[in-house]
């Protein structure tokens, strides 16, 4: 039997993720090789490794110092994103997409297979909620825009909650679901998402972070397996964390 090396590499992504998570938690002397992501509440299951002979790939999830988001005192200006569209961090590629006066948006980009996204946008409050859950879940239809197509689908996953950053309360919504026609042989769905967004703002700038999976269309269940939702949390919160203590 052929062996799958997009199935081994989806494998050794998900148990580098968790390792990373783990070596923090445990607190080894030794100084670690992969730093963690932020301290979250949940906290994912090991699984196994990848195949024999298939080296995990360096997905190394970005952190700042540590701390809540810097407060803010002003609205950005455009020097300030141009300072921010020069971060680079191992294991992704940037793509800058805007660069303006008052809005900045970059997307970060994993090498290799399963294919994961973090989009980050940054930009002056427009009509800033506060950090407040209830708050937020008065404006669940507002950001449903993120399904894009599937916005009325029945069955698509959408939630909105909160979690927290270093202390700091932050905003999340989570999608998953298809829909839309078959593809060739009743493959899976024309439209499909797996998605964990977080939100945060200090009343002067906000930022939003969308960590997803962007790679080739899976069914629901195996969308499921390939990026957890707790694997797609730490993603977005690593983020939000480095570019909202950048600002």
């Amino acid at each position: 039997m052929r062996s799958n090396p997009r199935a081994a590499s989806v494998t050794a992504v998900r148990t580098l993720l968790i390792v990373s998570l783990l070596a923090a938690t445990i607190g080894c002397k030794d100084k670690p090789k992969r730093k963690a992501p932020p301290v979250n509440p949940s906290t994912p299951t090991a699984t196994p490794g990848g195949a024999p002979g298939q080296p995990a790939p360096d997905l190394e999830l970005p952190h700042s110092a540590g701390g809540p988001p810097n407060k803010t005192t002003k609205p950005h200006t455009k020097a300030d994103y141009e300072k921010l569209a020069k971060l680079e961090f191992p294991g992704f590629t940037a793509q800058v997409r805007t660069v303006g006066d008052k809005v900045f948006e970059v997307r970060q980009i994993t090498p290799g297979h399963p294919r994961l996204w973090a989009t980050v946008t940054i930009q002056h409050c427009l009509d800033c909620v506060p950090m407040d859950l209830e708050k937020w879940k008065a404006k669940t239809e507002d950001l449903k825009v993120l399904l894009g197509p599937l916005k009325d689908t029945p069955g698509v996953t959408f939630e909105v909650g909160g979690t927290h950053l270093n202390g700091a309360p932050v905003i999340y919504t989570y999608q998953l679901g298809e829909g839309g026609s078959k593809g060739d042989e009743g493959g899976p769905h024309g439209h499909f998402t797996n998605a964990y967004a977080v939100y945060y703002n200090d009343g002067i700038n906000q930022i939003r972070v969308v960590a997803e999976y962007k790679d080739d269309p899976k069914p629901v269940e195996e969308l499921k397996k390939l990026t957890p939702k707790d694997h797609l949390q730490m993603l977005a919160l690593s983020f939000l964390d480095v570019y909202s203590h950048a600002w």
